[in-house]
């Protein structure tokens, strides 16, 4: 008898049995999204799709609460593609997040940046990636100095304000550090949209600097008006 589905089933490539796993889990069809990945993981030989299918898998159980089944699926993902930078922030945050391993997820970071250094959209997510670890640490100098290398050159080589990451601006302002290099971040992150004219995050960045007067006005004070910022020829 011939199977109906089986021509749809060979014409799915890796990122069609993704994107509908994606989907799946966003309607908490976790079962199914499992199925979906473990059945197209079965049948494929190449590294690249099944480390694609492992990192879906990793993204499913982390967001039902099963961190260590999520990391093995990481850590097989990584195995397959050890040169691939995202699956290594991927991973170094769930270190971070949840297992306080926050020396191996520095450490995985700085091999982003070893990777790729001229990426600037990767080395943010790196730096931003080693600043919370360092928070954590309760290391205030450090955490610091790698949000101040997070925005380099006023996020040059960003293609739009999706590429921001703002959680370490957001766990130091939590721990009460840095108020002045966080203002900075929002200043240029802001000019940096009006310059894409992306009107909702223009919008989110003006409600964001907005809060952080009310919160830290003396950091504001200090820096002047938003319109009077000077940028420095290597953007700090």
């Amino acid at each position: 008898m011939i199977d109906p589905n089986k021509k749809e089933r060979e014409q799915l490539n890796p990122s069609d049995v993704c994107h509908r796993a994606f989907q799946l889990i966003a309607s908490k069809q976790y079962s199914d999204a499992e199925k979906l990945l473990a059945n197209n993981m079965a049948r494929s030989d190449d590294d690249a799709s099944i480390a694609l299918y492992h990192s879906v898998m990793g993204v499913l159980f982390k967001v039902q609460g099963e961190y260590k089944t999520a990391w093995k699926h990481y850590q097989r993902a990584e195995k397959l593609l050890p040169e691939d930078p995202a699956l290594k922030i991927i991973s170094a945050r769930l270190l971070i997040d949840q297992f306080a391993e926050y020396g191996q997820a520095i450490k995985k970071s700085k091999k982003v940046l070893d990777l790729i250094p001229k990426n600037s959209v990767f080395a943010h997510q790196a730096y931003t990636t080693m600043g919370l670890a360092y928070c954590k640490k309760g290391d205030k100098k450090k955490a610091i100095s790698m949000l101040e290398k997070s925005w380099m050159n006023n996020f040059e080589g960003f293609m739009s304000g999706k590429n921001m990451d703002f959680e370490l601006v957001e766990a130091l302002l939590r721990k009460g550090w840095g108020a002045k290099p966080c203002h900075q971040f929002l200043l240029r992150a802001r000019a940096f949209v009006e310059g894409t004219d992306e009107s909702n995050y223009i919008n989110l960045l003006d409600r964001m600097l907005v809060a952080f007067k009310a919160d830290f006005p003396n950091s504001v004070e200090e820096d002047g008006e938003e319109s009077e910022v000077k940028y420095g020829e290597d953007g700090k």
